[in-house]
């Protein structure tokens, strides 16, 4: 015999090679000294000797290792029941495997007791070793079992990968479903954070994603997380603050992650307090689509999962495939969103406006119910265009559309029907709701304020009509009809009011004349005279304040306008003509002159007819009033009645006069 120390099983006494091999035959193991000639007729495990020489253990079954660590090996020899008889090597290391104990309440019982009671070999893997089982064949001990134990670490890595693999392809396989689903943003959103937590076992998913209206980053979607919570990081603002991982993403443009909630400040503030399941990992990722930030989704773990810290790279494919279905779905409702709604107000265009009345009013004839309906007109708004400039009155339009949209409800329509005019429909209002609704908006405009390129502050007004299905008109176009109708009812009363429709729309002949002939078209061969006389009177008075004010050339222009007409315009308004009077309403050359025309008998202290006061009047009608007196009574009143005059432009009048 060959005698050999064997320190592979850590062993204090020699054995002889055969002996060995004798022993460990019974488990379907043969061992060879490495230089012996012999046919493997399984799956070799070869073990390294200190002297330089190797063991070969022919295993039965493939095992996920080739050369081993002769200290990761063990043998144990059990007697039928379970009874520990002698160990060796890691065996020696194992509480469940004490010198007289037994695995009878141990995991490796049912292995044991199955090779004991059918004579046949067996394995199993538990908690990253390998444990193989076989019947005993030395003599005096055939019902013995022989148990080999090695360490399984790359099993246990290979068990690790294919577990990750296939969990990947799951959450792979899901979710790709869920982003191919849905066309728009929000449908999206819900479903993909429902299908992440789901398939990758997390805690809890936030998502958030840009607006079209005005590029935020908003909640779209959150699952796990208590309401409290998901209204503290509802908005986003990486420019202003860093208050949480989503806006430090969003502003870094870095994967923000931490291995547990309690390692971070900021997300033991947060994430670990605002979820429903006991939270474990954090993971944040930016959505960034060229050199854009459309998104950010978070990601948390649930405490304890082992998979969450290998999961990095699987969640980073899956934000980059967020990524491509956001900004698909941006896409789609961005080219939507230009069809249906107007570009510069964000308000609903006068198409989708007539689709969204004709359905409800189908739904108000199957249920019953009532569509109260709001036409508004910004007072004077081409005065104020013609005097400030089209950027300021896109803007005045833009404060404007924003006081409605905050106004209504979300189920509720803003519509932007035409220039200076808005729509709203609101479905279930009656008469009196939509005459509170309309009341709020006119009180709401009311308080913008412009302040102008000379720094002065302009007030916007409106006037808005009021009509209501069924009660005033039985289909669509006669609603909106009716509405107008009311419109023009309040301008005609003074502006800046709400006018209803009273009783049931009939023929209303209201023929609108646009048609642009001029001022000359008004005056009167008396008219002419007149005009010329006043303009000759106040030209030094008009140069002066178009310097001093420093009027723009449009307010100049427009302020020698409203001289020249004046006496024209005093003539017209003593006929009490309604007729004549309707059509200088909608005579395209007098809608930039009315507003200072109607607002030049009013007060600077706010005691005249409609009660407007200070800065409130226009300027131009400022203008208009103190000029005027200058011209009838020679500036007396400006003495004698200085409250009613704005005290700048009277000041300007004075220097005129002092020059002269």
């Amino acid at each position: 015999d060959c005698f050999l120390p064997i320190l592979t099983f850590g062993l204090s006494e020699q054995f002889s090679l055969v002996r060995l091999q004798d022993m460990l035959s019974s488990i379907g193991l043969s061992v060879y000294d490495d230089d012996f000639e012999y046919e493997s007729s399984g799956y070799p495990l070869l073990v390294p000797l200190p002297d330089g020489r190797r063991l070969v253990f022919d295993l039965t079954e493939p095992a996920l290792f080739s050369n081993h660590d002769p200290q990761e090996l063990g043998v144990a020899i059990l007697s039928s029941t379970g009874v520990v008889k002698r160990r060796w090597g890691i065996a020696e290391s194992l509480d469940s495997l004490e010198p007289h104990g037994t695995l009878s309440d141990s995991d490796l019982a049912n292995l044991v007791m199955t090779c004991a009671r059918e004579r046949s070999p067996g394995s199993m893997y538990l908690e990253g070793r390998r444990y193989y089982v076989a019947p005993s064949s030395v003599p005096n001990a055939k019902s013995d079992v022989v148990l080999f134990i090695t360490n399984a670490t790359e099993e246990q890595g290979a068990r690790d990968s294919a577990t990750l693999q296939a969990r990947s392809a799951d959450v792979f396989r899901r979710i790709g479903k869920a982003l191919t689903m849905h066309q728009t943003l929000d449908e999206l959103a819900v479903l993909a954070v429902h299908e992440i937590a789901s398939a990758a076992g997390l805690a809890a998913v936030l998502l958030w994603a840009k607006s079209l209206e005005d590029d935020r980053l908003s909640l779209r979607a959150h699952v796990g997380v208590s309401r409290q919570g998901a209204a503290a990081v509802y908005s986003l603002d990486p420019t202003e603050r860093l208050s949480c991982p989503a806006e430090l993403v969003a502003s870094r443009r870095q994967v923000f992650w931490v291995n547990h909630v309690n390692d971070n400040m900021m997300t033991s503030a947060l994430e670990g307090k605002f979820c429903y399941l006991q939270a474990g990992g954090v993971c944040a990722l930016p959505l960034i689509t060229g050199d854009r930030v459309v998104g950010v989704l978070e990601l948390i773990g649930r405490e304890g999962d082992p998979h969450f810290k290998t999961s990095r790279e699987l969640f980073e494919v899956i934000a980059e495939h967020l990524t491509l279905s956001l900004n698909t779905c941006m896409m789609f409702e961005s080219v939507q969103r230009l069809a249906t709604h107007d570009p510069m107000t964000g308000l609903a265009n006068h198409r989708t406006l007539q689709d969204f009345l004709h359905a409800r009013v189908s739904e108000s004839e199957r249920n019953g119910t009532q569509i109260g309906v709001v036409m508004l007109d910004v007072d004077h708004f081409r005065s104020f265009n013609e005097e400030e400039g089209h950027d300021a009155g896109d803007t005045v339009l833009k404060r404007v559309a924003n006081v409605i949209q905050e106004a209504v409800r979300p189920y509720d329509l803003a519509a932007r029907y035409g220039g200076e005019e808005f729509s709203i429909i609101m479905p279930g209002l009656g008469m009196d709701f939509t005459l509170e609704v309309a009341e709020r908006i006119r009180k709401l405009i009311e308080e913008i304020e412009y302040t102008t390129a000379t720094g002065r502050i302009r007030h916007v007004t409106a006037s808005l009509g009021v009509a209501c299905y069924p009660q005033t008109a039985k289909e669509p176009a006669g609603l909106l009809k009716a509405a107008d109708v009311a419109l023009f009812r309040a301008k005609r009363a003074g502006r800046n009011q709400v006018v209803s429709y009273e009783g049931i729309l009939r023929d209303e002949n209201l023929n609108e004349d646009d048609e642009d002939s001029g001022l000359e078209r008004w005056f009167t061969p008396e008219d002419r005279i007149k005009s010329d006389h006043l303009f000759a009177k106040l030209k030094p008075f008009y140069e002066f304040i178009c310097r001093g004010l420093m009027l723009s050339k449009a307010q100049a222009q427009i302020l020698e306008n409203l001289i020249r007409i004046y006496p024209t315009y005093t003539r017209i308004m003593g006929t009490h003509d309604a007729t004549l009077l309707r059509q200088i309403e909608l005579a395209a050359e007098f809608r930039p002159l009315l507003p200072s025309l109607m607002m030049s008998s009013e007060r600077f202290d706010g005691d005249g007819p409609m009660g407007m006061q200070g800065q409130r009047i226009p300027l131009l009608a400022r203008i208009l009033a103190v000029l005027l007196s200058i011209a009838n009574e020679n500036g007396r009143s400006l003495l004698h009645d200085s409250r009613r005059y704005d005290p700048e432009i009277i000041s300007l009048v004075a220097e005129v006069q002092e020059a002269a």
